[in-house]
């Protein structure tokens, strides 16, 4: 009997062998995509978005509630006092300003020491700093310590208070005339006008004020409350001095008659009701 030569007894099992093979993985490549699809279908494959954590905003404490103490790391001088003096100004309670110690570097614009009680305080006044940062230090108590670095630039913008009302302003008033008792004349009226009365009496700079209404001496921080007390003085002269606080002088001269009539006087504006601070506590998680 002839036999089939060598090469294609060799194809014959060649192809016999892929059959083979098509049969045995056909079946599990459809039951794979089928295992896979039923994974997704269930959720197996699927990776669950991460949960976010975000910060928790509470109430603020009270900017007088806690203290601060100031240090300056970087290399402008003064900077500790001016920044102590701005956030006085806003409310805080400052009660020591250094430098820092030799060695201290920060790069940032200004970090804020806390201990466990202090976090919501160093917070607040991180927030007044731009790009200043909380930094739990271990420290007992609610008291904080704000250390300013090389990046600081200034406080946060604040827009500027409305001006003073007349019961916030004290008003000291001197006499330079011949005119007997006209200090407590107008100090009496101006008191009519819920103004604070401060001295009354001489001027004790002796001045001599022959051709003024009067003058009001005020320093930088008095400012806008001589504006508001300029209204019901028509004619007098503002004076600068180095005060450091809002109160005023108002030193009657000779040529005083009258205050302005009060329907002459411009209404203040009304004031919006002041919002509480509030604050972002880190996430924890």
């Amino acid at each position: 009997m002839p036999t089939a030569p060598e090469y294609a007894r060799r194809s014959y099992r060649g192809r016999q062998r892929r059959r083979l093979a098509l049969l045995v993985t056909l079946p599990s490549l459809i039951l794979g995509t089928v295992s896979v699809g039923g994974a997704y279908s269930a959720g197996l494959l699927t990776r669950k978005p991460a949960a976010v954590c975000k910060p928790t905003v509470v109430e603020a404490p009270a900017r007088d509630s806690f203290k601060i103490e100031v240090q300056n790391s970087n290399e402008t001088p003064g900077e500790g006092a001016k920044v102590a003096k701005d956030l006085t100004k806003r409310g805080f309670t400052v009660t020591q300003v250094t430098n820092a110690p030799d060695g201290v570097y920060i790069k940032r614009s200004a970090l804020v020491y806390h201990g466990k009680q202090g976090l919501d305080q160093a917070l607040l006044v991180a927030a007044q700093i731009p790009g200043a940062r909380a930094w739990n230090d271990g420290r007992a108590g609610t008291g904080v310590e704000l250390v300013i670095g090389y990046g600081f630039n200034g406080l946060s913008y604040v827009p500027p208070a409305p001006p003073p009302l007349p019961g916030e302003i004290t008003v000291n008033v001197y006499n330079t005339t011949y005119r007997e008792g006209l200090a407590r004349e107008v100090g009496d009226a101006l008191r009519d006008r819920s103004f604070e009365l401060g001295s009354v009496g001489n001027d004790p700079l002796m001045s001599f004020l022959p051709d003024d209404v009067a003058v009001i001496r005020h320093g930088p921080e008095g400012a806008d409350a001589a504006d508001v007390l300029l209204q019901h003085i028509p004619g007098a002269r503002l004076v600068t001095d180095t005060r450091e606080d809002t109160s005023l002088d108002l030193v009657l001269g000779n040529d005083y008659a009258a205050l302005t009539p009060e329907a002459e006087i411009p209404k203040p504006a009304p004031r919006p009701e002041p919002k509480p601070d509030t604050i972002e506590r880190p996430c924890t998680k």
